[in-house]
């Protein structure tokens, strides 16, 4: 038989290995244990589709990037309804992000600011303050701080941009004592040492103008010097930084208040160089422009903060994060995609914030009407499995948004392979080779396999609701925000899809689940190697875990 086919192991009763010849397209159950394919001359296969991994070559942790929340309003902690339901999330999500705390709101909530008395001196109450974060206090979550925006009696005449209040104080002197009676409050209730932990933003997309800030550019890095200043007079320790850069055609400016915070002249002090414990961005993918764009955005930001010494290992975080467009250019209140096309999206984006060493990317949500998996959440758990192991570095010719994140951890390997297109009709499959070597390799030749798979069949319920719904005679919505496959079926279908979701969900939540796709199959070192054949749809994540035998 040709030697190109792939051979196949058959354990018998009396534990006697034979080696048959057979088909390289299928894995078979042999008595109780399944044998997954290994290729017999790896030296055929398409150089181009091997991805080689060194178990040997650690290139960093795999680090837990993905478990803080934005907020925009904190008032939802005072609710013990709202509080009971976060349960479910603990697993993978540890912080919240609270955003626009200070007041300058369109819905004039945190309306802490009561003006100034006759000696000059601000009045100020925040007792509705300190009863939110006690309610968040008790969920266990890590609390940070986005000081923003300016309460509205602050900045003069009312000008309700698209967030609020986006001018800057009239009267830096009142700024000041507000930044510090705000920070004081916190303290009094929750003590200086807890406090000094949070992590505290200037701001919000402050190059978007005038939506988030109204001011100049200079204006802004006044603003933020003389806050930053305020903070540290009160937290000499404070983690503190800049808001959130917009990344977007419509930014005003990038990375200048990088350069400014390095050497530039310092507003509040007349020094050189501000503060900056971390840096941040905002990243929205859009699926109708069929691509990807992380490297491009995340690039030269990296190469800026590279090029000081004191900023090249700061935090560097994505502090808005998303699709913010399905393919026809609709929006809605969804920042996901609940489909294969989000998972396989993500697990993309992943493998880039670890190249370009992103600390954190803080995530709107990945779940879906009452707290069912996507796909996305989906490829989260993938993550927890692998966290706080050694990233193994990879050697590949591989072209297109498809990769392999390896990681050793505990004595396993595991392999997060995904293959992601930048359309979601298209029908681009891939198979790649990861191919094993090194000292965990020439160790143990014998390992056990399982896989957990991502794809349009497996671990997604999206597709399955839609047609119910459909069936039903439920129409779509034909609005401006009518969003396909966001995490909110409401967004897409008219009144009556929630019946049909509500008569269906012991099927919805099986599909929602993670499934195993292959367990405790029997893979052996040959040559020095592990050679693995992975098969992958067009949107498609897979998790192998080698274990040692």
């Amino acid at each position: 038989m040709s030697k190109s086919k792939i051979s196949k192991v058959i354990i018998s009763m009396v534990v006697l290995l034979v080696f048959l010849a057979c088909s390289d397209d299928t894995v078979e159950d042999i008595i109780d244990e399944p044998i997954v394919e290994v290729p017999e001359t790896p030296e055929i296969i398409d150089p181009n589709k091997i991805v080689a991994i060194n178990t040997g070559s650690v290139v960093g942790q795999m680090y837990n990037f993905w478990s803080t929340r934005p907020m925009i309003n904190q008032t939802r902690f005072s609710s013990t309804g709202f509080t009971n339901s976060l349960g479910i999330i603990k697993p993978y999500v540890k912080s919240y992000n609270l955003v626009r705390v200070l007041g300058g709101r369109t819905d004039d909530l945190n309306n802490f600011y009561k003006g100034v008395d006759a000696s000059g001196n601000i009045i100020t109450d925040f007792s509705g303050l300190i009863g939110d974060m006690r309610g968040f206090m008790q969920t266990g979550f890590k609390p940070r701080i986005v000081l923003d925006n300016v309460p509205w009696d602050m900045s003069g005449e009312r000008i309700v941009d698209t967030y609020g209040n986006s001018k800057p104080p009239l009267d830096y002197g009142i700024w000041r004592q507000y930044i510090n009676a705000f920070l004081k409050a916190l303290i009094n209730e929750f003590g200086m040492n807890e406090v000094k932990t949070w992590r505290f933003r200037v701001a919000t997309e402050p190059n978007y103008t005038p939506s988030h800030w109204r001011g100049t550019r200079d204006e802004y890095f006044k603003h933020y010097d003389i806050t930053v200043d305020e903070v540290l007079k009160v937290i000499p320790d404070a983690i503190v930084g800049p808001g959130n850069l917009l990344t977007e055609g419509v930014a005003t400016w990038r990375t200048e208040i990088i350069d400014h915070c390095a050497t530039g002249t310092n507003f509040a002090t007349g020094e050189i160089g501000t503060r900056m414990n971390f840096f941040c961005l905002s990243y929205y993918e859009k699926i109708d422009q069929n691509t990807v764009n992380f490297q491009e955005t995340v690039e030269p930001y990296r190469a800026k903060l590279n090029s000081y010494a004191q900023f090249r290992d700061i935090p560097f975080d994505i502090q808005e994060f998303g699709i913010l467009r399905d393919e026809n250019k609709k929006r809605g209140l969804s920042l996901s995609d609940a489909t294969e096309f989000g998972a396989s999206w993500y697990a993309a984006i992943a493998d880039m914030a670890y190249e370009y060493n992103v600390a954190e990317i803080y995530d709107w949500g990945q779940e879906s009407t009452d707290d069912l998996a996507t796909g996305r959440r989906n490829v989260t758990s993938m993550f927890l499995k692998m966290e706080g192991g050694n990233r193994l570095q990879t050697v590949d010719n591989l072209n297109g948004f498809s990769g392999v994140i390896p990681v050793t951890k505990n004595g396993k390997i595991y392999l997060l392979v995904y293959n992601h297109n930048t359309t979601r009709n298209s029908t681009s499959s891939k198979t790649i080779y990861p191919k094993i070597e090194g000292g965990l390799i020439t160790a143990t030749t014998k390992w056990k396999m399982n896989e957990w798979t991502v794809d349009e069949n497996n671990g997604i319920f999206m597709h399955e609701l839609y047609k119910d719904v459909r069936a039903a005679g439920v129409a779509n919505k034909t609005t401006s925000s009518a969003r396909i496959y966001g995490n909110r079926p409401d967004d897409y279908f008219e009144d009556g899809w929630k019946a049909v979701f509500d008569a269906n969900k012991s099927k919805y939540e099986k599909l929602a689940e993670l499934p195993q796709t292959i367990k405790d199959a029997a893979v052996e070192a040959k040559d020095g190697n592990i050679t693995i054949k992975v098969d992958l749809e067009p949107h498609s994540v897979k998790l192998i875990e080698l274990i040692p035998q």
